[in-house]
């Protein structure tokens, strides 16, 4: 299992849909047989750059472990969620 680090910014459009989407990243890495170790929420803050027509976003950074093998499971279901309009996945260091 490595370490890895997943960065993603949620739409501000409610404070529902914003938890909401942070539990789904959480549930598919437990889902996929990884574990979450720190869940940090830097919460809203002004992009640098309009994405997808938004100026603000609600970012998400959760460090994990998980097989190498899964990572693309859990890229594909941030990929399809609307309201993750940006995201990155970085493997950590040990």
């Amino acid at each position: 299992m490595n370490k890895y680090e997943v960065m993603f910014i949620v739409k501000v459009s409610d404070e529902e849909a914003i938890k909401s989407a942070g539990k789904l990243v959480q549930d598919t890495i437990v889902k996929n047989g990884g574990t979450v170790e720190k869940v940090d929420e830097w919460g809203r803050r002004q992009l640098a750059y309009e994405v997808k027509k938004q100026t603000e976003g609600y970012y998400f950074v959760i460090d994990f472990t998980m097989k190498p093998e899964n990572i693309k499971e859990l890229d594909r279901v941030i990929k399809i969620r609307e309201s993750i309009i940006r995201h990155i996945i970085v493997k950590q260091d040990d």
